[in-house]
């Protein structure tokens, strides 16, 4: 026994049969609204509302988690969203970032129009050359932030 070849882990890492249908694939889970019979019971599933988590959502964190080899890992419905939760993860007033100068125009935007206001302090730099990322580095950089594609 050993490792698993990658075309293995794309077709069954994170599969399990659904319980409540037995399916052994994920069903996609089209449902925007989840039964909330109590607090308690709707805490135990963790599904109240698909925009936020829905269980084809979190087989494919599970799935990417695993081909990543990875400790997790979390699916967004836009890219703006994944950057958002990762600036408002990782940063506070008083952190700094380095972030490419080739980002999309949204992340710039939202960097110096929403982030910046609240504290927050970006240096965009040419990641081309990596000398630029280490020099643009401070005792308060929190986060250190690429993207493709940019604009």
């Amino acid at each position: 026994e050993g490792p698993v070849n990658l075309e293995t882990d794309l077709v069954h890492a994170g599969v399990s049969p659904e319980v409540g249908s037995g399916a052994i694939l994920t069903p996609l889970f089209l449902s925007t609204t989840f039964v909330q019979d109590s607090v308690e019971d709707y805490l135990k599933k963790g599904y109240s509302y698909s925009r936020t988590n829905n269980p084809t959502t979190k087989a494919l964190e599970i799935k990417l988690a695993e081909i990543e080899r990875g400790a997790g890992a979390s699916a967004f419905g836009t890219g703006m969203a994944a950057t958002t939760s990762a600036i408002c993860a990782t940063m506070k007033a008083g952190d700094h970032c380095v972030i490419t100068d080739c980002s999309y125009g949204g992340t710039n935007r939202s960097c110096r129009e929403f982030f910046t206001p609240l504290g927050m302090e970006f240096t965009f730099v040419d990641f081309s050359d990596p000398e630029n990322v280490r020099k643009a580095m401070k005792p308060n950089t929190k986060l250190v932030f690429s993207e493709t594609p940019a604009n």
